[in-house]
């Protein structure tokens, strides 16, 4: 017999999944961030800062640490498809930085928008978070009502569609780093 499955349990939360030394590297690197952008459904981009307040730097294959986070990635999605062996992957997006500094947060959203952020391949199957640090305050993503306080160099995995929405609390002191990739 199949086992049952709530929506909450399709969200797994990994420690230990990204080396402190990458996490460190990526951090201290000097990317030229830009404010972010979200992306609607007939592919336009939006900056509008009742939605998100962030900034965001796009590592894209053959950049500087996109050899270094693609194993990451990968390790991430293994795990994953332990738990679902029916999870497949096809190809990822570009690894989208995202730097919070104090009041930065980011709206209740869902990631299933179709060529979201310049990706060609069809809607996103599930979402990867990244978290860089936790020297920060505030910053919680909350999935699917569900508040998360994650470590530095942990991982969230779900699935990018309309049960899943969240977001990202408030940033109340600090700055915090985090990385997402959408999986195809």
């Amino acid at each position: 017999m199949e086992r049952e499955y709530w929506v909450t349990d399709y969200i797994k939360y990994f420690e230990n999944i990204v080396a402190p030394q990458i996490c460190n590297d990526v951090i201290n690197a000097e990317f030229q961030y830009e404010n972010s952008t979200y992306s609607t459904h007939d592919s336009g981009k939006v900056v509008k800062q009742n939605r998100v307040v962030s900034e965001d730097f796009w590592v894209k294959s053959g950049q500087p640490y996109h050899a270094q986070l693609k194993p990451v990635y990968r390790l991430s999605i293994d795990k994953y498809k332990k738990e679902f062996p029916h999870f497949n992957v096809q190809h990822l997006t570009d690894f989208r930085i995202s730097k919070y500094s104090e009041g930065g947060f980011m709206s209740n959203h869902v990631d299933n928008i179709h060529h979201s952020h310049g990706q060609q391949w069809g809607y996103p199957q599930v979402t990867v978070l990244l978290f860089l640090n936790d020297d920060y305050e505030g910053g919680e993503i909350v999935i699917s009502g569900r508040k998360f306080e994650t470590k530095a160099g942990s991982a969230i995995v779900f699935p990018s569609n309309f049960m899943f929405p969240h977001e990202v609390l408030k940033v109340t002191k600090g700055v915090r780093y985090s990385i997402t990739c959408w999986l195809m």
